[in-house]
């Protein structure tokens, strides 16, 4: 029952470590009806795997849940010689300045009043889907006018090859980050997530 209190708080440790003791039905039952859970082993390194595993599956869940307020930050350059869709979608070649570039990344140009352009909804690199693209890498992607409420913007009109295209960061966004996807960033992601904090003006 002490164990149940820990639901109120953080549910990965809302657990049990029987090392060596065998649970009753009793117990197991009402562990069941509280939501605590309950590892067991015989050798103490075996209950440490299984609790670690446990943590891990957590974490891998509240990723889950949570990947659609992640927006990781990028500075994009596009590629002149690959404009293949003007209008949505729109489809380019561009070059990861800096940062990574994922799918469901919203993008904006800060140059043209912060134009948001759209969703990054697709990444190819030589035919082949990809789900993100790194610092120095040139790649194709899809933007779709998802969720704006604003009229499509086109290439060529609202923005060109002389704009830089940065992922759209939020003060929410950036706390996601933080909060769940922290392992996922490097110094580098880090240092540009600044310096985007500061074009948008997030305190």
């Amino acid at each position: 029952m002490k164990a149940s209190v820990m639901l109120e708080h953080d549910k990965e440790f809302a657990c049990l470590l029987a090392f060596d003791v065998k649970v009753e039905r009793e117990a197991q039952e009402m562990a069941d009806s509280l939501g605590v859970r309950i590892f067991t082993a015989d050798i103490i390194y075996h209950l440490f795997d299984q609790f670690m595993g446990y943590k891990e599956e957590l974490k891998q869940r509240r990723k889950e849940e949570n990947k659609h307020s992640a927006v990781f930050p990028c500075r994009l350059r596009v590629l002149p010689t690959c404009i293949f869709n003007t209008r949505d979608p729109i489809v380019i070649g561009v070059t990861v300045i800096n940062g990574v570039l994922r799918t469901g990344t919203p993008l904006c140009v800060p140059s043209k009043d912060f134009c948001h352009i759209g969703v990054c909804t697709s990444l190819e690199v030589n035919n082949k889907q990809i789900e993100m693209a790194h610092t120095g890498q040139d790649v194709c992607i899809k933007v779709e006018n998802i969720g704006t409420g604003e009229a499509p913007k086109l290439y060529g009109r609202h923005f060109d090859e002389n704009d830089v295209i940065v992922s759209k960061i939020t003060r929410d966004s950036i706390d996601t980050l933080k909060e769940y996807f922290r392992d996922d960033m490097t110094k580098e992601n880090w240092k540009l997530i600044v310096e985007l904090k500061k074009i948008f003006e997030i305190m």
